[in-house]
């Protein structure tokens, strides 16, 4: 690449234009650069930082100051923190809302007072906090009883997404929900409860016929899991 000299005595072709202020415009390879106490180069398809000689700088160079910031960054990308390895990528971070209600084998009929959730979806993790209670059970269904509406499907491999029970009232004597799990390639959460024998832990499921007709189930929540 050549850069073009425009002057009063004609035009003609020079390999950099030096600034009288410091710093210069120049080519190195065919590349654009442009630099003073700190620069880029313009090299393919990189945008590349350069210290005040001119030269490549990595990881030297600030983008913005303390107190002088860009504003919005927009990628299609990947973001690499700590690392330049696909370990250190960050390709998705997302924020939302999801609807969470209850399910079973056959599903109740429920009208909710709360059914409120919000996510946060950081690479390929998921956290859902929310609440669900209950205003009306017109019909409990049948099985196992489930949340279901997870806002991305669990990942169908080996890590199992876990459901946190923080409060719950309003349910029968035995039957509140105490924790859970999320079932891999789906976007559901079966919910467990504790054996009335202490000794078989946390390991019973929660029924959905435990869901009552006559006074408001209620679950504040955390559920984390991978999605694929």
């Amino acid at each position: 690449m050549a850069l073009t000299k425009i002057t009063g005595e004609g035009v003609g072709s020079v390999d950099s234009i030096t600034v009288t202020n410091g710093g210069s415009i120049g080519t190195a390879s065919n590349d654009l650069t442009i630099h003073g106490d700190v620069g880029i180069r313009f090299s393919g398809d990189d945008v590349r930082p350069l210290d005040s000689s001119g030269a490549q700088a990595d990881n030297s160079v600030d983008l913005g100051h303390h107190d002088v910031r860009w504003q919005d960054l927009y990628l299609g990308g990947n973001l690499y923190l700590g690392g330049t390895g696909s370990a250190n990528a960050l390709d998705d971070y997302e924020t939302g809302s999801a609807t969470l209600t209850y399910t079973g084998d056959s599903n109740p009929t429920v009208v909710y007072e709360q059914q409120a959730a919000e996510y946060v979806k950081v690479g390929d993790f998921v956290i859902v906090c929310g609440r669900l209670r209950t205003s009306s059970v017109s019909s409990q269904g049948s099985g196992g009883l489930r949340l279901s509406g997870l806002p991305f499907t669990v990942d169908t491999g080996q890590i199992w997404g876990s459901v946190n029970i923080g409060y719950g009232t309003g349910w029968p004597t035995g039957n509140t929900p105490a924790t859970g799990y999320a079932e891999p390639g789906t976007t559901r959460c079966d919910l467990i409860k504790a054996d009335s024998d202490a000794r078989n832990g946390l390991d019973t499921s929660v029924s959905a016929g435990s869901l009552r007709t006559d006074a408001g189930n209620d679950i504040i929540f955390t559920i984390t899991y991978k999605t694929a």
